[in-house]
């Protein structure tokens, strides 16, 4: 078991102290890690205690010369739990380099599911913590791609997300060898790798570092580099949202600074600092780590040894790079403070943000335009092309006029060593790309074999060709004219291969448009108000002054300052026309922003004091000033961008069938173009008569060995796994983009598949189909020995700890009848023994102002309620509310004080903004069986249900938030065939999580909580004009599905009908008709068939929300859309009455069956018993 042990050292007078003990706690074996602080005087040991026992770890430091006593232990519980991570690859081409790395990575023992996309060169890696982040990166290079870890999360007690960066991914094989290396890895839970970004996003344990990761990946053949720190999860999930990993590099330390003195008031200042929660600091070769346990665990903060080793004398003592890494608690300090006060440490030494957003954003930019990719490849071209024309020309022209005699020695003319120059530079320094891949083609025993090989192989065998025609005619000296050679294939090859990867690199840019524009949004500078303090008085004390007000904010002092040093609290102004850097609310100042891109809304949102506002918005005419509340990964915008990152990582598992075919394509291909050379040369030389053979094998002056070689290199070139890899991610990519720039968050490829198959959608209410602002209709207070006044204290002290809808109101209005201001004033009680009762209501003890010596037990919920924990008041007025409560269409709450009922208040709920024309565009054109899932009564959600038009039997009511899912799980089964039925949730609260992960597709409001946002697959965003924007997006995001997965069937149709196409004609199926399909002109078809896949997926950018209108008249036949006869939903079961019969519904029985799938919009329904 891993454990940690502290000891207090003493007698440690300087640096060398604290190193020399840390130096011989890490020789220890079983010494996973060691932290010794000298100004706390303590060590911080991580140990095996199966290897080493705290005993040996004393005595270690006591032969040091120090004293020392041991402290406190702990223990660290490993979590058994699954560890996700993302590896960025490099080199991937084809969908058969990034099936290559998916097959080689699922193949490692305890890898449960693999995911590698093609099209932003990332992966994602779901393993045992066993697979390590070495494993992975190691098979992934074995598969001869580069990569590099992006992040790693556990499911477990503890883990790490790390991101990586990996450059030289040109097609799908190598997402997918890299994807497979990594997952292979004990310790490695998930990658997921991008070409597009050429990122990974790696989750792995606590074990497994960033060099492993690296290893991994340059053992598959490409570079790989760390994008920011890991990040831990796991049991520091908790305080994930106010911790902030910034990276500094420190300037000024040089000979004239006393290093020891810096270091020591350095290290002073962090280990002194509460917002400080762990840190690393690197100066001239020594480190200073804190000993937290979110440093010392941590992989980027592993202590840092360099070959310097403090050691002045040493060459590269100079060139060292001084860096602190710091996880920062911005709720305690901001990221600006904390600078400052780092550069008050020393005049003359200053920290600068290494990590910038700004810079970050601009590398993000520049990899998903493909800046580097499409200006390598058009240069390629050029340079290919530039060494190509001459040689087909002198090729043309070698038996003409002077050319043909012109001889430097016997059997070796000057055309042919012309020829050879310039393809010899083509071959070895345009092909290197390629050469290299096939070396670790060979390497790797014949694996992980992709597009490159093909180009490789074809382009050698050529070129080897010619290279033994030209032995042969010094040999001969051969006087009668220059061999016929085949260079001008290869080089021809060589430039149409690099003009198709050039104009699909453009092409993958331009798939990007979506992400690359949120990556714009957010400014380099910010524009701040110097004294918050002062601006604060000014702004309190001249309120009611509007126009004094305009004059003397505009003589506020202000100050620019970095993007990244704008922290929660400070004033920024922005100017018209200007972005917002971050989010916050409006204090002073009224304008329109622009959201549509963030929020799909088309329209400027007016916005004036108090008004929220989102970071990266664009303002409109006026001045606003805003008070920030939101920087860095907790603002609106970072997490946007962060959800569709990563929806474009993951894969739809149509493509899963893909790579399995691309992974075989090239090995079979390779074997298909030597099955074809054999075949022809048999036939030309032992089976059919010279005169019977086609013309073609007559007319070539090279003879008939040359004709069958070059039908060998035909089948080798035609042949595209691009276009196979490129269909599903390309189209993923242009789907999550449209969809984001609509409002819609789709998370993900597997997403898209099964939103495009839903056959139901259930409705949470209040929130989702409601507006969930309720308002108070009626207050039925009985007699009792409390004032009006106390029964508002009570029970407005109690609900204004509910962030339900139901609290929320009558909050205010308690508030109102106390006279006190809703945002402002606070209730005058005391609370103990709070508890929320999810389904039920909210309970607790509270205490008046004017009765200090008595608590009331004040219990505030719903009928259920009532019935369950009260039930002889229950049944003493059950004929009362049979009369009036249980009749009502409004929502109805108990108050209860000391076991006494006080009597009920009645809350009504509005429909949102075409309500009923979304639900009216699911049942009737989309043809899907749409219901409601709702805590209230009976009767107020038949209420909702009428105004909807959707029929009584698909009313769920009075279910607890337990039970929301069981009805999802129900569902499924009872309305499925042979299959179970696809069900979509739409909620919006913390207890609509359980059924957003229960549904097959789960679809969350934005304004919803972190926990169902988190659990839910589509996110939606909407516009902030109304209350309109977020179910119209439950319709988009359907139709967005359909789409994208229609245009994904498309295009592996495509892929597949020109391969099947085209390989006939390279094999030379109509050489009788004197038809052939020459390596150049194969070569041709390649690069136009991977581009073409690319503008198909473009071509969804043209999508257009559809038209929700409302439709007047129904049929019967379309109200026969019905999903159970429910009444009510109680005591957790179900029971059948009606026996259902299955239907036909072999969805996805085999890959071909999933393309061609179409619903049975026929499929019955099934009905469950009344409650």
């Amino acid at each position: 078991m891993i454990s940690e042990a502290f000891f207090q050292v003493s007698g440690m007078t300087c640096g060398a102290c604290s190193s020399s003990v840390n130096e011989a706690l890490a020789k220890l074996p079983g010494v996973v890690e060691s932290s010794v602080s000298l100004i706390t005087e303590e060590a911080k040991v991580i140990y095996n205690d199966e290897h080493v026992d705290v005993e040996q770890l004393s005595n270690s430091i006591k032969d040091c010369g120090f004293d020392c006593s041991l402290t406190r232990t702990r223990s660290q519980t490993k979590g058994n739990g699954s560890v996700s991570t993302k590896v960025s690859i490099e080199g991937m081409t084809c969908g058969a380099c990034s099936s290559s790395i998916t097959e080689a990575l699922e193949k490692l023992p305890n890898v449960s599911n693999v995911s590698v996309s093609l099209i932003t060169g990332e992966s994602l890696v779901v393993h045992n913590p066993e697979v390590t982040k070495e494993k992975i990166i190691e098979t992934i290079e074995d598969c001869g791609f580069d990569a590099r870890v992006i992040s790693s999360t556990s499911n477990s007690v503890k883990g790490f997300s790390t991101r990586a960066h990996i450059k030289g991914m040109t097609c799908g094989a190598c997402t997918a060898s890299v994807s497979e290396a990594l997952e292979n890895f004990p310790g490695i839970k998930k990658a997921s790798v991008s070409m597009v970004t050429e990122d990974a996003l790696i989750e792995h344990n606590e074990d497994v570092t960033f060099d492993t990761i690296k290893d991994i990946i340059e053992g598959c053949g490409f570079e790989c580099s760390q994008i920011g720190a890991s990040e831990e999860i796991g049991d520091a999930v908790f305080i994930s949202d106010s911790l902030n990993e910034v990276s500094l590099q420190i300037y000024g330390v040089n000979d004239e600074v006393d290093l020891e003195e810096f270091s020591y008031n350095l290290e002073a200042f962090l280990k002194s600092s509460p917002a400080i929660m762990g840190f690393n600091v690197m100066l001239r070769g020594s480190t200073l780590a804190s000993d937290d346990r979110y440093a010392t665990n941590h992989p980027i903060r592993a202590n840092l040894n360099t070959a310097a080793e403090n050691d002045p004398t040493d060459p590269t003592y100079n060139e060292l790079i001084d860096e602190c890494h710091i996880t920062l608690d911005d709720t305690l300090m901001g990221i600006r403070d904390l600078v400052e006060s780092l550069n008050a440490i020393r005049p003359g030494v200053e920290f600068f943000i290494s990590n910038s957003i700004d810079q970050s954003h601009t590398a993000q930019l520049n990899v998903l335009k493909r800046v580097k990719e499409v200006k390598y490849w058009r240069r390629s071209f050029f340079l290919s092309l530039a060494c190509g024309l001459p040689v087909i020309i002198l090729n043309r022209l070698q038996d003409h006029g002077r050319l043909k005699n012109m001889m430097l020695f016997r059997g070796f003319y000057l055309v042919t060593l012309l020829e050879l120059v310039l393809a010899s530079d083509v071959q070895f320094r345009i092909g290197s790309t390629f050469n290299k891949k096939f070396l670790s083609f060979l390497k790797n025993g014949g694996k992980q074999a992709n597009m490159d090989v093909l180009v490789c192989i074809s382009t050698t065998v050529s070129y080897v060709f010619s290279l033994l025609l030209i032995f042969s005619s010094v040999w001969q000296g051969q006087t009668e004219g220059p061999p016929h050679l085949l260079l001008d294939t290869s080089v021809m090859v060589f430039s149409f291969i690099t003009f198709g990867k050039w104009l699909e690199n453009k092409a993958k840019g331009a798939t990007s448009t979506a992400l690359s524009k949120l990556l714009s949004l957010t400014p380099s500078t910010c524009l701040i108000v110097a004294d918050t303090d002062e601006y604060s008085k000014i702004l309190n004390s001249k309120a009611n002054e509007e126009s004094s007000l305009g004059s003397v904010m505009s003589d506020i002092p202000t100050k620019t300052i970095c993007i990244d040093l704008v922290q929660e609290n400070d004033i920024a102004l922005v100017s018209p026309g200007g972005k917002v850097p971050a989010d916050g609310v409006v204090v002073y100042g009224e304008s329109e922003i622009d959201e549509s891109i963030i929020t799909g809304e088309q329209l400027p949102v007016y916005k004036t004091k108090n008004d929220n506002v989102i970071g990266g918005s664009i303002n409109g005419p006026h001045v606003l000033h805003i008070r920030v509340t939101r920087t860095g990964n907790k603002s609106q915008l970072k997490q946007i961008i962060s959800l569709v990152r990563d929806s474009q990582i993951n894969k739809a598992p149509v493509q899963r069938y893909a790579d399995y075919i691309a992974a075989r394509f090239v090995p079979g291909i390779i074997l298909l173009a030597f099955c074809t050379f054999l075949f022809w040369l048999l036939s030309c030389y032992v089976f059919i008569p010279e005169d019977s053979l086609p013309k073609i094998f007559m007319a070539d002056v090279n003879g008939k060995f040359y004709v069958c070689l070059r039908l060998a290199i035909s089948v080798v070139v035609v042949a595209c796994p691009c276009a196979l890899g490129l269909a599903a991610p390309t189209a993923i990519m242009v789907g999550t983009g449209v969809g984001a720039s609509h409002g819609v968050l789709i998370k993900g490829g597997d997403v898209l598949e099964k939103a495009s198959d839903i056959d139901a959608i259930l409705f949470d209410k209040t929130g989702t189909i409601t507006t969930g602002e309720m308002s108070i209709d009626q207050v039925n207070l009985e007699s009792s020995s409390l004032s009006s006044n106390d029964i508002w204290n009570l029970v407005g002290s109690l609900e204004t700890h509910s962030e339900h809808p139901i609290g929320r109101a009558i909050t205010k209005h308690a508030k109102s009848e106390l006279n006190l201001n809703f945002e402002d004033d606070v209730f005058d009680t005391m609370i103990q023994d709070l508890k929320i009762l999810p389904g039920f209501g909210i309970s607790a003890s509270v205490l008046l102002p004017h009765n200090s010596e008595h608590f009331y037990q004040v219990c505030v919920g719903n009928h259920k309620l009532l019935e369950k924990q009260f039930p002889k008041i229950y049944e003493s007025k059950l004929e009362t509310f049979s009369k009036n409560v249980f009749q009502s269409t409004n929502t109805v709450t108990h108050v209860i004080v000391d076991n006494v009922y006080i009597g009920h208040i009645e809350l009504s709920d509005s429909l949102k903004p075409n309500a009923r024309e979304v639900v009216e565009y699911l049942q009737h054109v989309r043809k899907l069986k749409v219901g409601i899932v709702t805590g209230d009564h009976r009767h107020v959600a038949l209420h909702i249900a009428k105004e909807l038009g959707i029929p009584d039997s698909n009313v769920f009511s009075e279910v607890s938030p337990a039970q929301k899912d069981q009805i999802v799980s129900e569902l499924k089964t009872k309305m499925g065939g042979s299959e179970p039925a696809k069900i979509a949730f739409v909620g919006d609260g913390i207890n609509d999580a359980p059924a957003l992960s229960q549904a097959d597709v789960g679809m969350t409001i934005s304004s919803g909580t972190d926990i169902a946002i988190e659990s839910a697959d589509v996110v939606l965003i909407g516009g902030k004009n109304d209350k309109c924007s977020d179910l119209p997006a439950v319709v988009y995001a359907l139709d967005i599905s359909c789409k994208t997965f229609g245009r994904i069937k498309a295009n592996f149709i495509w892929a597949a009908v020109y391969n099947m196409l085209m390989l006939p004609f390279a094999m030379g199926c109509f050489l009788g008709f004197n038809v052939m399909l020459p390596p150049v002109a194969a070569a041709i078809a390649m690069a136009l068939s991977s581009t073409s896949v690319v503008v198909s997926s473009l071509l969804l950018k043209n999508w257009k929300a559809p038209k929700i209108t409302s439709i007047a008249s129904m049929s019967p036949a379309d109200l026969e859309s019905q999903i159970a006869d429910i009444s009510t939903f109680k005591k957790f079961s179900f029971e059948e009455t009606n026996n259902h019969s299955d239907s036909y519904r072999s969805r996805f029985a085999s890959w071909l069956s999933k393309l061609f799938h179409k619903r049975d919009v026929t499929s019955p329904s099934y009905d469950a018993l009344s409650g």
